[in-house]
C-alpha cells in the first residue's frame, strides 16, 4: 500500500512536523519502561498532534478553522486515495481555509479504514441505485488493489477509471451520501468549538469577542499562513503585545 505511505509522508512534510518514530525523548530513551513507545500511546500522540493540537493552539477566526475541517473531511471521504493532496492544493488556490487541519482530516481515509469505507460506498450506492451488490469483501479488495497501489495522481485516476462504470457510479453515489453530511457536521462542530474557545480567550484578555475576531481577520490578511505569524510571536493587530 505504498500510495498510502507516500501520502502520509507528504502530509507530515506539509504539517511541518516530524513523523512518528523520530522522537527520541521517550521514556525508553531515558532508561524508563518505554510506556510512551507502545503503539496505543503513539496513536494517541499522533491523533492529538494532527487533529486536536491545531485546534486548541489556533489563532485563526472560527470560520477559517471550520473550513479546514470541512474541506479535509470532504476530500478524505469523497476523493480516491492518491488524489487528495493535489485536490487540496487546487482548492487552496480557490479559497482560504486552514490547510493544516484540512490535510490532517483527510486521514479519515487511511490504510486501516480504506477497504471497509470504499466497500461501504459500493454497497450503499448499489442499494440506492437499486442494483445488485453481491460482490464479497474479498473480491472487492482484489478489484481495488490497483487503486490502493496506484501511488501518484494520474496512476490513481487511471486505476480508478479502470474499475468500470457500474462500480464508479455506485461508489460515487455512496461517497456523496457520506461526504456531504460529514463535511457539514464537521464545519458546524468545529465552528462552534472554536467560537467558544475564542470567547473564552477574549474574556481572559479583557476585550470583546468582536474585537478579537476583527484583530484575527486583520492579521490573517497579512500572513500567508495565518497561524504562522502567531507561532513566531507576532501580536494581533490592535491588541497589546503582552496579551
Amino acid at each position: 500500500m505504498h500510495g498510502s505511505i507516500r501520502h502520509f509522508g507528504i502530509v507530515e512534510v506539509l504539517l511541518n512536523r516530524k513523523p512518528e518514530g523520530t522522537d527520541t525523548g521517550t521514556a525508553a530513551g531515558r532508561g524508563g519502561t518505554g510506556t510512551a513507545n507502545r503503539p496505543e500511546h503513539k496513536r494517541g500522540r499522533l491523533f492529538y498532534r494532527h487533529f486536536v493540537e491545531p485546534l486548541v493552539t489556533s489563532h485563526n477566526p472560527p470560520w477559517f478553522d471550520a473550513r479546514g475541517v470541512a474541506v479535509g473531511l470532504a476530500v478524505g471521504f469523497g476523493m480516491p486515495i492518491g488524489t487528495q493532496v493535489i485536490t487540496l492544493v487546487l482548492l487552496r488556490i480557490l479559497f482560504r481555509f486552514n490547510s493544516v487541519l484540512a490535510f490532517a482530516f483527510t486521514w479519515v481515509a487511511n490504510p486501516f479504514s480504506l477497504v471497509p469505507m470504499y466497500y461501504g460506498y459500493y454497497k450503499l450506492g448499489s442499494f440506492l441505485l437499486a442494483r445488485s451488490s453481491s460482490m464479497t469483501s474479498e473480491a472487492f479488495y482484489q478489484m481495488i488493489a490497483p487503486l490502493m497501489n496506484g501511488g501518484y495522481f494520474w496512476d490513481t485516476m487511471q486505476s480508478f477509471a479502470g474499475l468500470g462504470w457500474q462500480f464508479l457510479t455506485a461508489w460515487t453515489v455512496g461517497a456523496a451520501v457520506i461526504t456531504v453530511p460529514s463535511a457539514v457536521i464537521g464545519y458546524m462542530a468545529a465552528f462552534r468549538a472554536q467560537k467558544a474557545r475564542c470567547r473564552r480567550r477574549a474574556e481572559r484578555m479583557g476585550i470583546s469577542y468582536k474585537k478579537l475576531i476583527e484583530s484575527m481577520e486583520k492579521t490573517k490578511g497579512k500572513d500567508a499562513d495565518f497561524s504562522k505569524g502567531q507561532a513566531e510571536g507576532k501580536p494581533l493587530d490592535g491588541l497589546p503585545t503582552g496579551l
